[in-house]
């Protein structure tokens, strides 16, 4: 039963991802290309699931963060030749399916749930409460899909 946080379904995508990802491996089929910035395993995505906007970025400019990582300093770097650029996510919308984007904006006054089902590893979900502060982004790993499952400028 879908309610207001998410439909329950993150649970059933990693279990899915990981079994194609065996057989494929086990068939000795390579990776698929990946266009822009590069996906070592799989590109990183951000699916909007709330009912407003939100803005994803191409580039994460720093090293050893994982998926849920935070900074207040917009990323401006080039990655793997690619100019970091922005994209907008409407309600009900993602970012491109064959394309790395590895950064979420969450603007400022804003409580924003996240919820990351990952590849290979346990999927599990952020708030971040920007509420009264300034911008952050939030890196997504490869591998990774966030999910935003719920934004509002009032609570969280």
């Amino acid at each position: 039963m879908a309610n207001r946080w998410g439909n329950g379904l993150g649970r059933v995508r990693p279990i899915a991802l990981g079994v194609v990802a065996l057989l494929a491996a086990g068939a000795g089929f390579a990776p698929s290309a990946h266009a822009g910035a590069k996906c070592d395993h799989g590109c990183s995505r951000t699916v909007n699931d709330s009912s407003f906007h939100a803005v994803a970025y191409r580039n994460w400019c720093r090293s050893g963060d994982i998926s849920g990582s935070w900074t207040t300093t917009r990323p401006t770097c080039t990655s793997d030749k690619v100019k970091q650029q922005s994209y907008y996510l409407a309600p009900h919308t993602h970012t491109p399916w064959n394309q790395d984007w590895d950064t979420l904006q969450v603007d400022p006054g804003w409580c924003v749930k996240v919820h990351f089902v990952n590849s290979w590893e346990p999927d599990y979900s952020r708030t971040y409460d920007r509420r009264g502060k300034s911008a952050v982004w939030v890196k997504v790993a490869n591998n990774s899909v966030a999910h935003i499952t719920a934004q509002s400028p009032s609570h969280c």
